[in-house]
């Protein structure tokens, strides 16, 4: 009985360590999943992935009087999926299928002796940005979560071409995508 129970027990941590090198060298779930051609259903678990960066009251925005969001600053908070990240870190380059997500929250203030400053208090939008050059012409498109009642939506179809690509082409310093404001992505930049 002991041999036994000695060989189920070995067996059993077998299977543990098994187990765990192949969750490990497991490719990522797929971060974007689409509903038809182009529409993008709501990254889950992004809070998780690679913070890059933020930024308070950074936007682009040609008509600032036709604003897509208050004139309020809002502090913008930067996702990126971790595999995209590990190639982007051994190669320079952001690989087909890279995610970025853009969670945006109105700012409060504080001003009491002994504590000032600002912080992030009310999430008021959600969008990412997805490359899948198979899916999209252009190679990059553009997503917004947020319903027009400031609800966050659990699928958004691509933005016209007009609305955001323009502006990722042409002021983004790096396919896109912009590093240069995100620390953690121009650090491995100049590696």
């Amino acid at each position: 009985k002991r041999i036994l129970a000695e060989q189920r027990h070995g067996v059993h941590w077998i299977l543990i360590v098994a187990w765990m090198s192949l969750a490990a060298s497991a490719p990522d779930n797929p971060n974007a999943i689409f509903e038809g051609a182009d529409v993008l259903l709501r990254p889950e678990g992004y809070r998780e992935w690679i913070f890059v960066g933020s930024s308070k009251g950074l936007r682009y925005e040609e008509n600032a009087e036709k604003a897509t969001y208050p004139t309020a600053e809002k502090f913008n908070n930067v996702y990126l999926n971790p595999a995209a990240y590990r190639e982007y870190a051994k190669t320079g380059k952001f690989p087909e299928g890279t995610v970025l997500v853009l969670e945006i929250f109105s700012a409060e203030t504080k001003a009491e002796p002994g504590l000032q400053g600002s912080y992030p208090k009310e999430r008021v939008a959600l969008e990412a940005a997805v490359k899948d050059r198979r899916r999209f012409q252009e190679g990059w498109a553009y997503f917004s979560f947020t319903g027009k009642d400031g609800q966050i939506k659990d699928k958004a179809q691509a933005q016209p071409k007009e609305s955001c690509y323009s502006c990722h082409r042409t002021k983004a310093a790096d396919d896109h995508v912009f590093t240069q404001f995100y620390p953690v992505l121009s650090a491995l930049s100049k590696k």
